[in-house]
């Protein structure tokens, strides 16, 4: 990666940890602030949040292209029914946010996506899936777990670098 490029990745990174640093915290509690805590790629962070988008990029980069379309008829994992279900209440969650005026509920939500991504990421075989069927399917739900964080992130004003 070249200087310029690492630069600009380092600054994403900096400011996502400080921003979900302040976040993360109830908007009526004080917080203590500890840059080497923020800075972790571990746990309720910023970078951790960050690197499941790059994971997830990496991943679809790989493939090359999203499928236009995938069956999801083959028998789903336990790690494929979670991230179904979290990206299906991404929506009541950013409403949630809203009425409440509390970011921390987004805040919370893009952690518990981002956990359970890298889970999956750990456990369900994408690009060597059983089946080009099977592929299709895992690779359209890394794409909507991606674009789910992005989104996510963008509302906490955090940037998803494309690459760490």
């Amino acid at each position: 990666m070249p200087a310029s490029e690492r630069r600009k990745v380092a600054q994403q990174i900096g400011l996502g940890a400080l921003k979900y640093a302040m976040l993360s915290v109830d908007n009526n509690k004080d917080m203590v602030f500890d840059i080497d805590d923020a800075l972790s790629f571990e746990g309720h962070t910023g970078p951790y949040l960050q690197n499941a988008y790059v994971r997830a990029n990496s991943i679809l980069r790989k493939a090359g292209k999203i499928p236009a379309e995938a069956p999801f008829d083959h028998p789903l994992t336990s790690h494929e029914i979670q991230i179904i279900d979290l990206i299906s209440r991404f929506p009541t969650t950013v409403e949630q946010a809203a009425e409440e005026y509390r970011p921390l509920v987004v805040a919370n939500y893009v952690y518990e996506l981002a956990n359970a991504f890298h889970s999956f990421y750990h456990a369900v075989p994408v690009l060597q899936a059983g089946s080009e069927a099977e592929k299709a399917a895992r690779l359209r739900l890394v794409a909507a777990a991606r674009q789910t964080l992005a989104n996510a992130l963008a509302l906490l004003g955090i940037t998803a670098p494309e690459v760490m």
